[in-house]
């Protein structure tokens, strides 16, 4: 357990379709060594779940009737089913950013509520997986995209890309701060789990799902392993246990470039019904069996 305290006509396509290849955010699982809140119980657990499309699962049937693309089968609600919890509430929405979960409304996809409002003092458990659209992942595939096959972009030397990748990572590491602060003094009690970034991209490309050389596809594993560390010193700050998802499925070989019964995670070309650059079902089952073992553990 790890939780602690990808030819020049397609490659413009694809080149195209990877503005999203790493804004989508996958999950990390480790729990720091910050003790749990005392008195933490299954019986009778209150259990909300917030974030963006990480948490929520786009076309992972069946599918919440709302515009937030959130799926039955997410991790959340398999760790609600797993542990029979007593209230469960999702309010993870597909587009999400750091301000939704704070303070401000959602308007994209559509109008949907700040996700704090669903937290109370008596909440016992939540989940958060948020950050890929607070960091400056986006910009940072089309550097990379190789125009083919067997090619190498070489975007590990671009200094602008390491500027890009550290600029977004501190970016994002505030807001999670401001993530944690709010949700920690609106659920003093509550035991949290931060789903982590990275697993999708391991130290292999496979063009074109994952259109990049295989070592700058090892460069994005490590800006994840950054990120997930940086993440992982907030979250000890405030107490919450960090779920390190990339570390479990690089290791079993889970990552976009394996095969379709293997792989946690889409890459540019979906082979299952989980949208492209998403947790599969079974990475989603694989977030939940990590966050159920710590609790009952």
């Amino acid at each position: 357990m790890i939780i602690r305290g990808k030819l020049l006509g397609r490659a413009a396509a694809v080149a195209g379709v990877v503005l999203a290849l790493v804004s989508t955010g996958i999950a990390q699982a480790s729990v720091p060594q910050s003790a749990p809140p005392s008195g933490f119980s299954e019986t009778g657990i209150k259990y909300v779940a917030l974030g963006d499309s990480r948490a929520s699962g786009p076309r992972l049937e069946p599918m919440y009737p709302d515009a937030c693309s959130r799926s039955y089968e997410n991790f959340a609600g398999k760790i609600s089913r797993a542990l029979e919890i007593a209230e469960f509430a999702d309010v993870s929405c597909s587009a999400a950013r750091a301000e939704n979960i704070i303070d401000t409304p959602q308007l994209i996809p559509n109008y949907w509520p700040v996700q704090l409002d669903a937290v109370h003092p008596d909440t016992d458990l939540i989940t958060i997986s948020i950050g890929g659209n607070d960091s400056n992942s986006i910009f940072l595939g089309p550097l990379c995209v190789a125009p083919g096959p067997g090619t190498d972009r070489g975007c590990r030397y671009d200094p602008l890309a390491n500027s890009v990748a550290q600029s977004g990572i501190d970016r994002a590491a505030g807001e999670l701060d401001r993530i944690l602060t709010a949700v920690t003094q609106r659920a003093p009690n509550a035991r949290i789990y931060l789903i982590g970034e990275g697993g999708m991209i391991s130290a292999r490309g496979c063009w074109p799902n994952i259109p990049f050389s295989d070592a700058d596809a090892a460069w994005f594993m490590d800006y994840f392993a950054r990120y997930n560390t940086k993440f992982d010193e907030v979250a000890h700050a405030h107490g919450v246990r960090t779920v390190d998802i990339a570390a479990a499925s690089i290791a079993g070989g889970h990552d976009a470039c394996a095969s379709a019964d293997q792989r946690w995670f889409e890459g540019l070309f979906s082979e299952s019904t989980a949208q492209r650059l998403h947790f599969t079902d079974a990475g989603m089952t694989a977030v939940a069996d990590l966050v159920v073992a710590d609790l009952q553990g």
